[in-house]
């Protein structure tokens, strides 16, 4: 097709953020040319809008991209965002914005001039006006906006995701009759889309991607990052009923999990269906679409479908969209329900059955700028004639000046003397300041060794296990506790050396490890007290401030961190074991002189 022009989408996910670019017909045909995603890391529930994660995130899809600081229209994700639908009596245009704006602010629970917000018209329906309203908190579209901008792209039209959502359903799917509920799984919340003809029904759930990853921590105890890398790579919604389990207990019982995430979703799909049904006035949903990234865990629209009794599709909002040659079209067959925002933000610079502007006020006075600039030209014009008038005058001035500068000059020259004191008074206040911040690091230094020890007496949990020498260990590998047993080779590992290289300095060395040796007095069960020592270590939370092991299961643990036997040390008093524990914070410590 004729590219009439090329638009910038941008799609900020709580976790996922995704950006496209799209070039548009002379006949409104729309084709995606290219597209990228990218991932922000960490639990999106801890932080509102995640400022720096994002900036990251949108900066690698412009390099990406090619956005360079190219308009872009993005959308604000569904957390954000406070929408109602409400129906009102038929009223005169000039008495909707006022009716409106009551309703909105009964919607809202914080004042109106603390947010930016809009509303819709969808028609009429038995005689009433029904209305859409959506608002957003300023400080939260503010930090949304800047960090956009932070990345060096130019806003220019911010929609919420569920009606850029909507926008794509009735783009792709004009025929569809009946009610359709788009269920857009995202990692902080499902948004929830009713669509029959014209009219909409948006409402979101807290429940998410990243809840479902909160419970897997939490049931099978281990870490949110974790939690999540497992879901994505092994995880699968359980089917129930008579369907066998998986050989794997942990899988199977993340499987679970995941299973019983859904069927919260699946009570606040039937709770928002009655209050659209009684509200609204609308029908239930004859078929279900799924949308977001979190529809890509296997059978998670098998279950879905199971408990809604409704056929359930995957969502397409390339169904009339064309794609380019640079588009990868197996890749995309297989995310194309993850692009139903990028396509709606797309349609924006076409016409739309929802168009709501919740660009904040700095993006709306520059888009204002740019209307104005033909007007501003020809301003800019005047004004030049003007300033020639004025430099013909400023230069017969500029003499006079000239003479001025060198009165002003001569005092410049006086004063530099104290300038130079002042500079001389910061300079000594750098240095105090240096020395304060050593002792600051060594009060520190000193609580740290204090509270890792302290951790590692708590795990002794009775007084079968002794420890008998713990010594620091240097980057490069050796003891610098001026402590060395006659044998101390065996206190060698057969593993790699931390990064780190040489010591610091001749009387400084960087400490990595702790070398620690331990005689249990239980001699019967002496090895596999040694190993659950081990691994308390290894999986106490209060033990991770200190330590940072890395292993991908209990045998490569015991095997790169544990060894039984220490020489002459294994004597009657009981089994004597080795430990070397890796240091999660690196401690500059200083040497004593070697005569």
């Amino acid at each position: 097709m004729a590219e009439k022009k090329s638009v910038l989408t941008l799609n900020l996910g709580s976790q996922r953020v995704g950006m496209a670019r799209f070039g548009i017909g002379g006949k409104g045909a729309l084709m995606l040319k290219e597209y990228a995603f990218a991932e922000m890391p960490g639990d999106p529930t801890t932080d509102g809008t995640r400022r720096h994660a994002l900036t990251d995130a949108v900066k690698q899809l412009a390099v990406a991209l090619r956005a360079g600081d190219g308009e872009t229209n993005y959308t604000i994700p569904g957390h954000c965002l406070i929408a109602k639908f409400v129906k009102l009596p038929s009223l005169a245009e000039d008495q909707v914005d006022k009716i409106v704006g009551f309703e909105a602010q009964q919607a809202v629970p914080f004042p109106l001039n603390e947010t930016v917000w809009d509303y819709q018209l969808m028609g009429k329906t038995g005689g009433e006006m029904e209305v859409g309203i959506v608002a957003v908190r300023s400080e939260h579209l503010n930090d949304l906006n800047a960090a956009v901008e932070a990345s060096g792209v130019t806003p220019h039209i911010v929609d919420a995701a569920p009606v850029a959502l909507y926008n794509a359903f009735r783009y792709n799917y004009p025929e569809a009759a009946g009610c359709a509920l788009l269920i857009d799984l995202g990692a902080r919340t499902t948004n929830l889309i009713f669509i029959e003809g014209r009219r909409a029904f948006i409402a979101s759930n807290p429940t998410g991607g990243a809840s479902i990853s909160q419970s897997i921590s939490k049931e099978m105890g281990m870490d949110y990052e974790t939690a999540e890398q497992r879901k994505t790579a092994e995880g699968f919604v359980n089917l129930g009923g008579n369907y066998e389990d998986h050989e794997d207990p942990e899988i199977d019982a993340m499987s679970k999990v995941i299973r019983n995430a859904l069927a919260k979703i699946h009570g606040d799909i039937v709770r928002r269906t009655n209050a659209y049904r009684q509200q609204q006035g609308g029908t239930a949903p004859v078929i279900a679409y799924l949308a977001g990234a979190g529809a890509n865990l296997p059978y998670v629209k098998e279950v879905i479908e199971e408990k809604l009794r409704v056929p359930v599709e995957y969502f397409n909002p390339l169904k009339n969209v064309a794609v380019g040659p640079r588009v990868d079209v197996e890749r995309v067959s297989q995310e194309a329900h993850t692009l139903g925002e990028l396509v709606g933000l797309a349609l924006r610079e076409m016409s739309c059955p929802m168009e709501l502007d919740l660009a904040p006020r700095s993006v709306q006075a520059n888009r204002d700028v740019l209307n104005r600039k033909p007007f501003l030209l020809i301003a800019a014009a005047a004004l030049f004639a003007t300033l020639l008038g004025v430099w013909v005058y400023n230069s017969n001035a500029a003499k006079s000046f000239d003479n001025s500068r060198n009165s002003v000059d001569a005092k410049i020259a006086t004063r530099s003397e104290f300038d130079a004191t002042i500079k001389k008074a910061e300079a000594r206040e750098k240095e105090f300041q240096a020395r304060t911040d050593h002792l600051a690091t060594a009060v520190a230094d000193q609580k740290y060794w204090v509270g890792m020890f302290d951790v590692l007496n708590n795990l002794l949990k009775d007084d079968q296990i002794w420890i008998v020498q713990v010594s620091p260990i240097s980057a490069d590998g050796k003891d610098v506790s001026g402590q060395l047993f006659d044998n101390a080779e065996l206190f060698t590992f057969d593993v790699d050396k931390p990064a780190g290289g040489a010591p610091l300095s001749k009387d400084r060395a960087l400490v990595t490890d702790l070398h620690v040796v331990a005689i249990n007095r239980n001699g019967e069960n002496a090895g596999a007290n040694a190993v659950e020592f081990l691994k308390s270590i290894a999986t106490s939370d209060k033990a991770k401030q200190y330590f940072e092991f890395q292993y991908k299961n209990p045998d490569e643990l015991l095997k790169k961190y544990l060894r039984n036997e220490v020489g002459d040390l294994a004597l009657k008093d009981g089994y004597a074991f080795k430990m070397r524990l890796p240091l999660k914070r690196k401690v500059e410590v200083a040497l004593k002189q070697q005569p």
